[in-house]
């Protein structure tokens, strides 16, 4: 732009890093660039090149007196360039009417007429008066070789010429500036009407991929009742260990989420883990304390489905606990439904969903519960050999899918010392955890939600009770 620019460079080292992405901006709601910056630059440079005593004042001369000395003088030059021009073209045609007084074929020939024409045409009223003095000046000074000036200002064919000259200048530089304005204007109507193209353009865009969304919404029918119903009808198909299991898969498919989680509440304070189809939604770990969360708990308790609309990143985005009469039983958890869903229709298809999966839990706890007598050792709370198979078989099931974690040990003791043993083993292990009989005829312990470093623990407070137990690979 030929000024004085001052580059400051603040780069930090040999690369540099990006503080702002809007890339997944542009995949969520996608974006269109009309400019790209480099040629949309330019394009405003050139533009105030041309145009410069418009964007260029004296504050932009640096203050300095020589400076603002060449600024005027550049003002005054761009605007006696058009004067100039004219004077420059008004010797060829003051020399061409003087040639062609008394030829037999360009006598009847006004040159000067032409002239004003030509800048009325090309520069408009402003220049076309302008060469109509200049003319009116040439015509004085060529009459004055075979008449006095006297004569001449006596002579009305004299001012008769010269109304002539202007009326046909002002007349025709007047329809130039009009049919300038008139582009101007048009160029300017053109533009408008192009970017409301542009806008009704991407209003197409959004209203073809709305109806697809629609299409795709009525095919799959992700919200109706039936739907949901199907699909937690499914779980009554799954054995009674494996409900809950399944139930993280039902809830993660209904409600479109990736990272579920499903909780069962141990007492008034405490739930454990049981199943989730995804490393973030294990964040809250293996045990929470609910009690304490005192903004997801004062929903909860009041049988609302909570949503974190504080976005706090502790918390799930979507929280809906399950109750059997006036007991808390199970607490679910999504993580990473979009912000656009929380709304109240989602938190109600949220509560439908965690009632079916409660009559689903609850028919498989009093199917289990009516075989009470037919799964544990007599006397004892030790499942028997069928029963606890079927359910190491249902968590290492759940394992292979992430549904879960979970370590099995063995404690070797006589089958007449089960009952001795398991009463010390319940001041060790959880609610949560499984006291069975495999077919090796020894009794193991299944630690649900449980890792290696867990079971080293468990396997350690057993020594110090004088409990020997090592672990099994499953």
């Amino acid at each position: 732009m030929a000024a004085n620019i001052q580059v400051i460079d603040n780069t930090v080292g040999d690369g540099f890093r990006i503080i702002l992405d809007g890339s997944k901006y542009q995949k969520e709601y996608g974006q269109k660039i009309f400019n790209d910056y480099e040629k949309g630059v330019a394009k405003t440079v050139q533009y105030m090149e041309r145009h410069r005593n418009f964007f260029i004042g004296l504050e932009d001369t640096d203050g300095k007196g020589y400076n603002r000395l060449t600024h005027h003088i550049r003002i005054i030059i761009s605007k006696l360039i058009p004067f100039i021009e004219n004077i420059i073209m008004f010797i060829p045609f003051f020399v061409l009417n003087n040639r062609a007084v008394g030829s037999q074929y360009f006598d009847r020939l006004d040159f000067y007429l032409l002239y004003v024409l030509l800048f009325a045409v090309v520069h408009g009223q402003q220049q076309a008066v302008f060469s109509a003095i200049l003319a009116a000046a040439g015509y004085f000074f060529g009459e004055m070789y075979e008449r006095t000036g006297f004569e001449i200002v006596l002579d009305y064919s004299t001012y008769v010429w010269i109304a002539q000259l202007f009326i046909v200048g002002m007349v025709v530089g007047y329809m130039k500036d009009q049919l300038r304005d008139i582009q101007i204007e048009n160029g300017e109507e053109i533009q408008y009407l192009k970017r409301k193209m542009d806008d009704i353009a991407d209003i197409n865009d959004t209203n073809v991929e709305m109806k697809q969304n629609f299409e795709v919404q009525v095919i799959n029918q992700r919200d109706s009742l039936g739907k949901i119903y199907e699909l937690t009808s499914s779980l009554d198909h799954y054995a009674p260990e494996e409900v809950l299991f399944y139930a993280a898969k039902v809830l993660s498919r209904l409600m479109d989420s990736k990272s579920v989680a499903v909780y069962v509440v141990a007492n008034r304070d405490y739930a454990r883990l049981f199943s989730a189809t995804s490393p973030e939604a294990r964040e809250l770990g293996n045990s929470i304390k609910y009690s304490a969360m005192e903004e997801l708990f004062c929903e909860l308790k009041e049988r609302r489905v909570y949503i974190n609309r504080n976005m706090r990143k502790d918390f799930p985005l979507m929280a809906s606990a399950v109750y059997e009469q006036e007991q808390m039983r199970f607490i679910l958890l999504l993580w990473d439904i979009p912000w656009q869903r929380m709304t109240l229709a989602e938190a109600n298809r949220f509560a439908i969903v965690s009632a079916l999966i409660r009559d689903a839990a609850v028919r498989a706890e009093r199917h289990l519960k009516t075989l009470k007598n037919r799964r544990y050792v007599e006397e004892t709370e030790i499942l028997n050999v069928e029963a606890f198979e079927m359910l190491v078989k249902a968590f290492l099931d759940a394992k292979a899918q992430g549904l879960t974690e979970c370590e099995l040990m063995s404690v070797p003791v006589k089958k007449a010392d089960w009952e001795r043993v398991s009463d010390k083993l319940k001041q060790v292990v959880r609610q949560t955890d499984y006291l069975g009989v495999r077919e090796d005829k020894e009794l193991h312990i299944l630690l649900p939600n449980t890792n290696k470093e867990g079971a080293d623990i468990v396997k350690k407070r057993l020594q110090d009770m004088g409990i020997s137990a090592r672990e099994r690979v499953i």
